[in-house]
């Protein structure tokens, strides 16, 4: 199957009551394997999302992208306060890597989509295959956004990026840092933008704009080959009668692997 190396920060969290510390700022409940989280701010925005890799009771790996890896670390040891747990970068002897498009049990599913196939963290240095690039065009083609190529830190809602969707928010949980806006932003009868998987035929940059007529309708923020993401106004997407355009040439806006929900 192919593997990629991917370019992430991992964090070791130790101590008897990390779970409890962690499940208290996080937007998910831990799993007994995979967790795929955020820590928001108070304003509901993502600081960083990252997959957390349960090793024990005890015992925790975060794994996150490398360009949020100092934001994580340094709210972490800010909210641990006088917990006794050790917050530890390890990415120095830690690598993680993608497994996509195969049979196996190495490392675990990602919870996201069980078609983005498994990660797993290790002390080994793997052989690979393949670039991350590669599995960037894998997740474009399942319309999936990831904050690797997406957005950046402060950036976004949970439910812009479709975490919601994902698997990386639990509302039934206990309280978590933004809870109130992530709620409220759940709770509301339409969600007005999401991120959506686009397919192009021409030519795009980070930043150009998707128009129907003369409205625009969203913003691309990734683009790889022919495939890309953008930020889409739902609302306008749904009244629209021309064709969608990106630089003057068509763009077929995809189908989440999720459906097509508000």
């Amino acid at each position: 199957m192919p593997i990629a190396q991917l370019d992430r920060t991992v964090l070791s969290l130790k101590g008897e009551t990390v779970c409890e510390f962690l499940n208290g700022l996080i937007t998910n409940s831990l799993s007994d394997t995979l967790t795929f989280a955020a820590l928001l701010t108070p304003q509901g925005k993502i600081i960083a999302d990252f997959f957390i890799h349960k090793q024990s009771c005890t015992h925790l790996l975060i794994e996150t992208p490398a360009k949020f890896g100092k934001a994580l670390m340094t709210r972490l040891k800010m909210y641990k306060l006088r917990a006794q747990i050790t917050i530890e970068d390890v990415s120095d002897t830690h690598t993680v890597y993608a497994f996509w498009n195969g049979e196996g049990d190495v490392g675990h599913p990602d919870p996201r989509h069980t078609d983005l196939g498994h990660r797993l963290i290790t002390d080994d240095l793997l052989s690979v295959e393949h670039e991350a690039n590669d599995y960037d065009l894998h997740r474009l083609a399942l319309a999936i956004p990831d904050s690797i190529w997406d957005f950046d830190s402060e950036q976004v809602f949970p439910s812009d990026t479709n975490m919601d969707k994902l698997h990386g928010i639990d509302y039934k949980k206990g309280c978590f840092i933004g809870q109130e806006v992530a709620s409220r932003m759940h709770r509301k009868t339409e969600v007005r933008k999401r991120m959506r998987g686009i397919k192009l035929s021409g030519s795009a940059q980070i930043g150009d704009d998707l128009m129907a007529g003369t409205r625009k309708i969203g913003t691309v923020k990734h683009v790889n080959r022919d495939y890309g993401i953008a930020l889409i106004r739902l609302d306008r997407l749904a009244q629209i009668q021309d064709a969608v355009t990106l630089n003057d040439s068509p763009v077929t806006i995809m189908e989440p692997p999720y459906g097509h929900t508000p």
